[in-house]
């Protein structure tokens, strides 16, 4: 159910190894890559010492030959995910010499790049390794299951340490940990005990709304976006949105925008969605439908424009972006 890539002790874009004394172990952070791609990275990865991890899937498919049963076929379990050990301006230093169309994930409940302290990603790996039917990726971000749960650590068994909210899924009692802003399910925790953290300390990743630091065009646009409270504001707020999604297409006809930053700026409307809205789905989502409705129409020209570019590398890489896109902000609009 996973293949975990073997963790060389090497500092980031060398092929220097730390010495054998050294027991510092940095972050992780990730990247979304196009499917067609992780084999090849994985081996450049591999050929670099960049430590490294992918979570696969083993599925069971019928054989094509005439002799029949079933053939194993291994794939990502979430498609084009590839973890990276190291800091994350050393980890996006390293992509921009050698994968330059590539950037590290944010973690959408933070704004800022995804980093998973190894005391968590190495559990997480381990479960992998040795129990990986107990992991399920969820398709919601972490931040949407902390609202109104009691933050809890396993202080037995062999994930001692592990922390994140006792949830029922599927009938079955499950830890949902927080991987860089996505959520992990792990299934079977019924022998483990588990004691409250801190409340204090978990205000931090409870919080609805984060600090961000927005360059000028991005600016613009959050100026478009505001709270909402009344049927007159969603209303005022779906306005808003299709307008900028007019005058998106607009400004790419008469050439003031080009194609890739007309995808930068839908990417972030749909960032500016989750932002604002995604926190109160579960209270009010009937009242919030008709903005879902409009961002439903940007996610669908996301894809459009991703499909759209002649050039291979081009073409994969939006693709991955707009899987990532998926990943974080898919459950809003589904």
């Amino acid at each position: 159910m996973k293949k975990c890539a073997e963790v060389k002790p090497t500092t980031v874009g060398s092929r220097r190894k730390k010495d054998a004394t050294d027991t510092t172990c940095t972050s992780w952070s990730y990247l979304f890559v196009h499917n067609r791609k992780v084999k090849s990275i994985e081996q450049q990865l591999q050929q670099d010492g960049i430590p490294h991890f992918v979570h696969k899937t083993i599925k069971y498919l019928p054989r094509r030959s005439n002799h029949g049963g079933m053939r194993q076929v291994e794939a990502p379990s979430v498609s084009g995910l590839i973890f990276l050990q190291g800091s994350p301006r050393q980890l996006q230093a390293y992509l921009d010499e050698h994968l330059p169309l590539h950037k590290l994930c944010k973690n959408c409940s933070t704004g800022r790049v995804a980093t998973i302290p190894c005391n968590q990603m190495e559990p997480f790996m381990r479960v992998s390794e040795t129990e990986p039917d107990r992991l399920r990726f969820l398709l919601r971000p972490f931040v949407y299951y902390a609202q109104n749960r009691t933050l809890l650590r396993i202080v037995s068994g062999d994930y001692a340490g592990l922390e994140g909210y006792v949830i029922r899924i599927a009938r079955d009692r499950r830890l949902v940990m927080d991987v860089g802003g996505m959520a992990v399910a792990i299934s079977n925790v019924h022998a483990e005990r588990f004691e409250e953290v801190d409340k204090n300390g978990d205000a931090k990743s409870r919080a609805t709304f984060y600090k961000r630091n927005l360059h000028e065009r991005h600016a613009f646009i959050d100026s478009f976006f505001h709270q909402v409270k009344t049927a007159q504001e969603v209303a005022a707020q779906t306005e808003n949105i299709k307008m900028l999604l007019r005058q998106t297409h607009a400004d790419v006809l008469s050439k003031r925008l080009d194609i890739k930053d007309a995808f930068s700026t839908f990417y972030f409307m749909i960032e500016e969605i989750g932002y604002y809205y995604a926190p109160f789905l579960d209270y009010v989502k009937d009242d919030l439908q008709p903005i879902i409705d409009a961002g439903r129409k940007v996610m669908q020209e996301i894809a459009r424009i991703a499909s759209t570019f002649k050039d291979e590398d081009q073409r994969q890489r939006y693709e991955a972006e707009y899987e990532e896109l998926r990943t974080n902000y898919g459950y809003v609009f589904d």
